[in-house]
């Protein structure tokens, strides 16, 4: 007779065991699936916080390049700009073409 309850038992507490199983199973799916979410929603931001970054840092880089040859030619148009004076000055004529300039 103890055997019956002990089979009884073992099978009511298999079954217990069987439904804890399916619902920490079902849990773990769950929370795996909004922990995915969650970290693609972060991925999603990150990668758009490092393309606006990147963005930012080319248009540096592309401003440093258009002031350099800003004042590359600054420096060339006031070379230019002092040897005609200079040559002005020294009584020489400035032709351009086949015109006089003084």
């Amino acid at each position: 007779m103890s055997s019956i309850i002990t089979s009884i038992k073992d099978l009511v507490a298999s079954v217990l065991e069987v439904i804890v199983s399916v619902f920490h199973n079902a849990f773990d799916v769950t929370s795996g699936l909004l922990i995915a979410i969650v970290n693609s929603f972060i991925g999603t931001l990150r990668m758009a916080l490092r393309a606006v970054g990147n963005i930012f840092e080319a248009a540096g880089g592309l401003g440093k390049f258009i002031a350099s040859n800003i004042i590359v030619i600054a420096i060339i148009a006031g070379g230019a700009y002092g040897y005609l004076r200079y040559q002005s000055r020294q009584g020489r004529p400035i032709k351009v073409g086949d015109k006089k300039l003084n």
